[in-house]
């Protein structure tokens, strides 16, 4: 009998244990849902990790008027050079440039590479994949962010963000879409830090996005290769911030709309100094933004095509002609209902879909009621409503999340001897 109330006893303990466990899970956001990537599998870093992805340190030198960046793969990422940051709960405003440390496309994860400790130190990720065989049109688009100290050195010798794409299979360098970034205030969004730390001057870039366009690749084994350094002497650092889209595509964001749209945003690829939008015939100028506003919309079948001139150094000039479809579909998705712990944030929806306008109702316990996927924390059970649109009012979808709430009692007993 003593054996079946110890057995008991302990079955009753396990069973404690295991049920602790489970709302620890569910307080952790064990239930949360991402979107499926349509990129290759992780390239978009939304697992929070590095997989897929191969990390490098090295060093930087100069000599002859040329910057060298000398990088070895590492087995992982190596701590303070390679590090994964979370959107929940959050990481922070960087330093230097106030700017948030996450990026705020919606993704759940990005990273930074390098750091501010100087060394001529150099970092890298890479990630190779192969363009689908019936996918000739590709393109992907990547965010960015870059802290640089300023010490005055000549252009090879400074801090750096480099971004090289190459495709693999013919051994070339796709030159269009590769970069290098040093402190240059010509280019938009470069600024002087407030708070440098020193009497050295820092200049930040905040988040800012570009395009790499793949398209007649279909099929190749590309690469993508980012790469930061610091001054080629010893004391002046450099370090970036990137996350790449969850989708890859040639589309123009727009370029489908709804039948009952009133007006469309056709968008051309980011990153460029000067766009110029043509009709069919390229006998009238539509448009000199990056963003074409066409109101009422044009007949479905309707092409566009846009001039793409580049900043001095960073691309190649391009036209890119789109068809204007009335074929859009619009699908919501606020999530599975769900449980959690109060006071704990939980991230709703789904990555966001490039052109599509969300809104949640209530709005009360959001982070942000106007985007796809934002925190919620609460204090008691609430339904939630996401309607989505096309940004011409069209194509109306809703979907409802109901969320309940527990409260785990954190407090311990003693049963038996200790």
């Amino acid at each position: 009998m003593g054996h079946f109330f110890h057995d008991s006893l302990l079955l009753t303990r396990w069973r404690s244990v295991i049920q602790a466990m489970i709302m620890f899970l569910l307080c952790t956001g064990m239930g949360n849902f991402s979107g499926k990537a349509q990129c290759p599998a992780n390239l978009d870093f939304e697992t929070g990790t590095f997989a897929g992805w191969t990390c490098y340190t090295g060093t930087v030198s100069a000599a002859g008027g040329t910057n060298t960046i000398t990088l070895s793969p590492v087995p992982g990422p190596i701590s303070d050079r390679h590090e994964m940051l979370s959107a929940l709960p959050g990481n922070g405003n960087d330093p230097y440039g106030g700017f948030p440390m996450n990026c705020p496309n919606g993704s759940g994860y990005s990273i930074k590479i390098g750091n501010n400790t100087g060394g001529h130190e150099a970092e890298g990720v890479s990630y190779v994949f192969t363009i689908p065989a019936t996918a000739n049109k590709f393109s992907l688009i990547y965010y960015y962010a870059v802290v640089f100290q300023d010490p005055g050195h000549q252009d090879h010798e400074q801090p750096r963000l480099q971004i090289e794409i190459k495709n693999i299979t013919d051994n070339s360098a796709i030159d269009c879409s590769t970069f290098i970034f040093i402190a240059n205030p010509s280019i938009p969004g470069f600024f002087l830090s407030t708070s440098p730390g020193s009497n050295i001057p820092v200049w930040c870039k905040n988040w800012s996005a570009n395009t790499i366009n793949l398209d007649g690749n279909a099929g190749k084994t590309i690469r993508i290769f980012f790469k930061t350094a610091d001054c080629t002497y010893i004391d002046h650092f450099g370090y970036a911030y990137i996350d790449l889209n969850t989708e890859c595509n040639s589309t123009f964001v727009g370029a489908t709309f709804c039948p009952g749209d009133t007006a469309i945003d056709v968008a051309a690829p980011f990153g460029y100094q000067k766009y110029t939008w043509y009709n069919n015939t390229f006998t009238q100028v539509l448009g000199n933004q990056q963003i074409l506003h066409i109101s009422p919309p044009p007949p479905s079948g309707t092409t566009v095509s846009v001039k793409l001139d580049p900043f001095n150094g960073y691309g190649c000039p391009d036209t890119l002609t789109s068809e204007l479809l009335s074929t859009l579909t619009v699908s919501a998705f606020a999530g599975r209902d769900t449980s959690i712990c109060t006071n704990v944030p939980l991230r709703l929806g789904a990555p966001p879909v490039p052109g599509l306008v969300y809104k949640w109702s209530p709005a009360v316990g959001l982070s942000n009621p106007d985007i796809s996927n934002p925190l919620v924390t609460l204090t008691a059970p609430a339904r939630y409503i996401l309607t989505v649109s096309s940004p011409g009012g069209g194509c109306i979808s809703r979907d409802t999340i109901d969320i309940g709430t527990a409260y785990l009692n954190d407090s311990l007993q003693l049963i038996g001897s200790n």
